[in-house]
C-alpha cells in the first residue's frame, strides 16, 4: 500500500503542470505558499529549545516574513502598480516585478531569482532552505544551515529538529513514531516521544505545556478531531509540529501565514 502511495505521489509530481513555469498572479500565489512554509520553518525554529541559535537572529526573521507577507500575500488585490512598486517601510524594493522578478526581503537579501520557477530560495538570513525549490524530491534546510529532511513531500523519509535529533522516521504516514526535543535539567536536550502511534484516532500523545516563566512541562492527552491527519497531510511536518508547539498559549506569528493549520498548497509547485 505504502509503495502504490508514493507511486502516484511521484506520478503527481512528474505530471503537474505547475512543475513549470507559471504566469502572472499564480507565480505569486506559489510564492506566497513558499513563504509560508518558510514562516513555519523560523516560528518552529523560535519556539524549540534551541541555545545554539540566535534567538533575535530568528525573531528577524520573522519580521521580515510577516513585512513581506503584509505587504504581497495578504491584499485580495495585487495592483499594476503594487505589482512593481512595493516598497518596505526603509525603502526598499520588494520587487521590479513580482510577476517574474527576483523578490527581496526588507534588509536587501534575496528571497528568489523567480516566483514560480525552480530557484534557490534564501532565509532572511542569507542560509539556504532549499537549492531546488520546485523539485519534490530536494533537500529542505533550517535557518542555522542543518538539514531538515532530504527529500521534500517524500512519504517514507526522516525528518530532523535544528539540533539534528529526529522528528519522525516516516513523515508521511500516519501511526507512526513522533518526537519532540525538551531542555533538561543538566542543560543537555532530550527527546520525548509525542507519540508511538502518531494521526490516529483515540491515541495518547504528550502535549507540551508552557509555565509562566516559560517551562516546559507535559500532561497525556488524546488525539482527535484535527490532530487526527490524512497521510499527505503529514507530509507538512513544520505545520504538524506548529500545531503541537502551539499551545494556544504564545503567540505564534506563523498562523497569519495560512488559512488552516495544514496548508502548503502550491509550495513548490
Amino acid at each position: 500500500m505504502r509503495s502504490v502511495r508514493i507511486f502516484l505521489l511521484i506520478a503527481t509530481l512528474g505530471c503537474s503542470p505547475t512543475l513549470f513555469a507559471l504566469t502572472g498572479s499564480a507565480n505569486v500565489s506559489s510564492a506566497c505558499a513558499t513563504l509560508e512554509f518558510m514562516a513555519k520553518m523560523v516560528t518552529l525554529n523560535a519556539m524549540l529549545p534551541a541555545d545554539y541559535d540566535d534567538i533575535y537572529e530568528l525573531y528577524a526573521m520573522e519580521e521580515s516574513l510577516s513585512e513581506l507577507n503584509s505587504l504581497v500575500c495578504q491584499p485580495v488585490i495585487l495592483s499594476g502598480f503594487t505589482r512593481g512598486n512595493s516598497e518596505y517601510g526603509n525603502g526598499i524594493l520588494v520587487s521590479p516585478d513580482l510577476y517574474y522578478d527576483p523578490w527581496y526581503f526588507s534588509n536587501g537579501q534575496l528571497f528568489f531569482a523567480a516566483p514560480g520557477e525552480d530557484t534557490t530560495i534564501y532565509y532572511p538570513n542569507g542560509r539556504v532552505m532549499a537549492y531546488d525549490w520546485m523539485h519534490g524530491d530536494q533537500a529542505i534546510f533550517w535557518p542555522n544551515g542543518n538539514l531538515a529532511t532530504n527529500y521534500f513531500r517524500s512519504f517514507d523519509v526522516a525528518w530532523y529538529y535544528p539540533d539534528g535529533n529526529i522528528i519522525t522516521y516516516e513523515s508521511g504516514y500516519s501511526g507512526g513514531r513522533w518526537f519532540y526535543p525538551f531542555a533538561r535539567l543538566d542543560g543537555g536536550i532530550g527527546q520525548e516521544v509525542i507519540s508511538s502511534n502518531w494521526g490516529l484516532p483515540d491515541e495518547d500523545f504528550t502535549f507540551l505545556n508552557f509555565q509562566a516563566d516559560g517551562s516546559l512541562f507535559t500532561t497525556r492527552e488524546r488525539i482527535r478531531r484535527k490532530l487526527v491527519f490524512e497521510d499527505f497531510d503529514l507530509l507538512d511536518v513544520p505545520g504538524v509540529l506548529l500545531l503541537i508547539t502551539r499551545l494556544y498559549q504564545a503567540y505564534d506569528i506563523a498562523k497569519e501565514f495560512a488559512p488552516a493549520d495544514v496548508n502548503i498548497t502550491g509550495a513548490p509547485y
